[in-house]
């Protein structure tokens, strides 16, 4: 257990040292910035997202200053944890100790850390769904509820799926205590969630708000398991079930052979998203035949781990969702693979780790952001191409010509640039994409001179690609209208003239 959560870590400290995507780095460090400020999220500004995970990276910096590292550290740490409870869990699932370990060595490279190895939500959640299944496979029932409702304030997808499948789990199974637990945690929860951010505050922003820019058709949702190849992979390994008493070897290469074929894709095609595909495939698969033998052996536990797993799909279904999740996968292996051949196991690691490690050497799942360039490294972080260097600029610029207490608006806002400099953030929005960002261009000008926004910078060329906020032309030239203007490299910086307050008598 300790040697998989160091190789983990190991794997985590490794992908910070050789890339940072600045997009999601900067909202969460930004974003606790705020926070440590002493701004309280859904009361002070608005914000569609839990919590938990803010907090963490705020309390970080007001305890070790705003350093890169540390938050490097942290999912380091966290992802060695998830490891080993995940181990620890399939332990109590798997007798066979070669087997557990083979089913939680692709967590070295695939822990919730290492594919994104900045700290975010996802991954925070889903170690907190290992903990309440955990504690529901060793009896301690009140803990396992009390701890469902913690994932809520994590991640809303996936803790209120946790919560209803542990209340289900409770109620078909009379674990009373459970439900006991549920409730005290709820109860404690809403006491906090009133006190500090205000109840209509957080069900606005996190329920309406969040469910209205975040949640995708159902038809969507559904299409990873509308897939002819998914189909005669998910036929093999019934019919595998149905032979495997009387025609062992026969029904070992069936179950087998979706994996075995996944991995010679790799090598006799020339599509190279075909290795992606299949390896995001092995997830509908495993889902289907971990029901399948959940039902045949009335063990409801694994409809938890599944109930998990799709309330992260509501977010980005498989291609997009996975990222933090799978030792999720590794719990339902080890459930549906316990009473099969070690064979069968093996040939699924080796399936998983085929497709797997060049997953992550080659950053299939980043692919929303320049990753290309020369590499550089400036102030704990490191990007490839020119991205550093221009925001030191911008840094240094501001240093010079900026007072520190004037308000700033920064559009779009993909550069850490209150966590680097120590500024006070002062707008009620610090990104601007279609999930963060509620206002149009009309209402963030009228913000701006609300807020005596003094100075508006604006980013050229982003790492990100495409267009985070269809109307950030607008924006830019209706808070930009009669400023003067100062062109850097990548950056625009624009002083306004404030309006001129009338005199009070």
């Amino acid at each position: 257990m300790f040697a998989l959560f160091v190789a983990t870590a190991a794997v985590v400290v490794w992908q910070n040292a050789r890339l940072t995507v600045l997009w999601d780095f900067s909202f969460i460090v930004e974003t606790a910035t705020r926070i440590a400020f002493g701004d309280v999220p859904y009361r002070d500004f608005p914000f569609p997202y839990a919590p938990i995970t803010f907090l963490n990276q705020a309390a970080i910096i007001k305890l070790f200053g705003r350093a890169a590292w540390h938050h490097a550290a942290y999912a380091a740490v966290m992802g060695g944890v998830a490891s080993a409870l995940t181990y620890a869990t399939v332990r109590q699932i798997e007798s066979r100790r070669i087997v557990a370990v083979a089913l939680t060595t692709p967590l070295i490279i695939l822990g919730i850390y290492c594919i994104f190895p900045h700290p975010f939500y996802d991954p925070d959640c889903c170690v907190v769904v290992l903990v309440v299944i955990l504690l529901l496979i060793r009896n301690v029932p009140m803990a396992a509820g009390a701890t469902a409702v913690l994932a809520v304030f994590v991640k809303q997808n996936i803790g209120l799926a946790l919560v209803i499948a542990v209340v289900a789990l409770a109620l078909i199974t009379r674990q009373w205590r459970v439900i006991l637990g549920v409730v005290a945690a709820a109860v404690a929860a809403t006491a906090i969630v009133a006190t500090v951010f205000g109840i209509e505050n957080y069900v606005q922003w996190t329920i309406r708000y969040a469910a209205q820019r975040r949640l995708m058709p159902i038809g969507e949702y559904l299409s990873i398991y509308v897939d002819p190849t998914l189909c005669w992979w998910i036929a093999c390994c019934v019919i595998a079930a149905f032979l495997l008493h009387r025609w062992r070897i026969v029904a070992i290469a069936l179950m087998s052979a979706p994996f075995v074929w996944s991995i010679a894709r790799i090598f006799l095609t020339d599509d190279p998203l075909e290795r992606e595909i299949n390896l995001l495939r092995l997830w509908p698969l495993v889902i289907v035949c971990a029901a399948i033998a959940a039902l045949r052996e009335r063990d409801l536990l694994p409809f938890v781990v599944i109930a998990a797993i799709h309330g992260a799909f509501l977010s980005q279904i498989t291609w997009g969702s996975t990222y933090g999740i799978w030792p999720l996968l590794v719990i339902l292996l080890a459930f549906t693979l316990r009473r099969l051949p070690s064979v069968v196991a093996f040939v699924v690691v080796a399936a998983i780790l085929a497709g797997g490690i060049p997953y992550v050497i080659k950053n299939e799942r980043l692919t929303y952001v320049k990753l290309d360039g020369e590499r550089h490294r400036w102030n704990g972080l490191t990007v490839n191409g020119e991205w550093l260097p221009d925001f030191e600029e911008l840094v240094a610029w501001l240093d010079r010509n900026v007072p520190r207490d004037d308000a700033i608006l920064f559009l779009p806002g993909e550069d850490p640039l209150y966590f680097v400099t120590g500024r006070r953030p002062q707008f009620p929005v610090l990104m601007f994409d279609r999930t963060i960002n509620p206002y149009d261009a009309a209402t963030i000008a009228r913000l701006a001179d609300e807020h005596h926004v003094r100075w508006v910078i604006i980013k050229k060329r982003l790492q990100l690609n495409g267009t985070p906020f269809d109307g950030i032309d607008d924006a830019v030239r209706r808070v930009t209208a009669g400023a003067r203007i100062v062109s850097l490299h990548n950056y625009i910086v624009a002083e306004r003239s404030l309006p001129v307050s009338s005199p009070k008598f």
